[in-house]
């Protein structure tokens, strides 16, 4: 039985009249992803179809949280999912003005299992990791766990140079200056289309040593991350959405998605491995990002998903971000996220797949 004294006063849908409360605890969140802004929501509308339903609690001690959440209907079924947010568009759960307790979250989640619709997922900062552990725990959801690579921004780009990159690392990013690398920022359709060639490039290479067929990996990869899915993201999320690209004697080597706003999240990375050589230009990229982050004020820099690849968690280290393990969340009324991932792994067994 939950505390009477946190016991959720009103909950109410935010649909558009609630915009204005919306970002207002947007704008106060120190823990904010750009992934949970307005903007952000406007793109998944439009990339991925279905419809807001986000949630506006207000508790009896005085906190306040918005939930951004997305329901999609499957067709031809007439199954429906809610998402915090969609699979492939980053990091969902609250915004809230002060840190929430488990039991506030045990409220919230209690509230979303009872909303019309057969299966939920949330996806939450994993910052906040423990206290949805908790709540997850003690509401019967499922945790499926995740790991995550953050870097702590605090002190600006000079301390984070200084104390948190390796000195190795400090050194390729030099390395790469004098061999001619340069790195561009921004959104600009120019920068979409070189990041996207240098995208579907390491798709096959992925494939490759992931040993997946390629026209399979191709085809996910397209699904997933669609020429129309970027452009949307740059139009909707325009400040937000930036596409750093590295390049060397005039030819793009290497290329990354970052969002930033009160926090920094890298979203998507790719590189043409025939270009690209010794020129340590994945080095000098993040070095780029990083420094824009923290001239925006950004208090953390999440490097995105690591999986179990040692080499990737090795890279991210080498800036300083740490691994943060957390989980997402599952309510199922019907397992669809769970046969969904019983037959991906099934798939993964049978093709030999090995996570680089």
């Amino acid at each position: 039985m939950l505390n009477e004294h946190i016991q959720p006063i009103s909950n109410e849908v935010a649909w558009e009249a609630s915009a204005s409360a919306w970002d207002k605890i947007y704008a106060v969140d120190p823990f904010a992803m750009p992934t949970q802004s307005r903007k952000w929501a406007g793109a998944i509308l439009q990339g991925s179809g279905g419809r807001q339903v986000s949630r506006h609690y207000l508790f009896s001690d005085g906190h306040e949280a918005i939930l951004p959440l997305f329901k999609k209907t499957l067709v031809p079924f007439t199954f429906s999912t809610l998402n915090s947010p969609p699979s492939s568009w980053g990091f969902g759960g609250v915004l809230a003005k002060e840190p929430l307790a488990a039991q506030h979250l045990e409220a919230i989640l209690e509230d979303c299992s009872d909303i019309p619709g057969t299966a939920i997922s949330v996806r939450p900062n994993p910052l906040q990791a423990a206290e949805w552990l908790k709540a997850a725990v003690a509401r019967g959801w499922s945790a499926v766990p995740k790991t995550s690579h953050i870097l702590n921004l605090e002190g600006g780009f000079d301390k984070v140079r200084k104390t948190r990159f390796s000195g190795n690392t400090r050194s390729k990013i030099r390395r790469a200056e004098k061999k001619g690398v340069t790195v561009e920022i921004g959104n600009t359709e120019t920068l979409i289309a070189s990041f996207e060639r240098l995208f579907r490039r390491s798709i096959d290479r992925w494939a490759r040593k992931q040993h997946e067929f390629g026209w399979l990996a191709q085809l996910r990869g397209h699904m997933r991350d669609s020429s129309r899915k970027f452009r949307v993201m740059a139009n909707c999320a325009s400040g937000i959405f930036q596409v750093a690209i590295a390049s060397h004697n005039d030819k793009p080597v290497a290329g990354s998605i970052v969002l930033v706003d009160r926090n920094a999240h890298y979203t998507r990375g790719a590189m043409d491995e025939r270009l690209i050589g010794r020129t340590y230009a994945n080095y000098l990229l993040q070095a780029k990002i990083i420094e824009l982050a923290c001239s925006r004020k950004c208090a953390h820099y999440h490097m995105g998903e690591t999986g179990l690849s040692r080499s990737l968690a090795q890279f991210k280290g080498h800036f300083g971000a740490v691994a943060v393990p957390y989980a997402e969340l599952w309510f199922e009324k019907v397992p669809i996220f769970s046969a969904d991932r019983t037959m991906r792994s099934g798939i993964k067994r049978l093709i030999g797949f090995t996570d680089v």
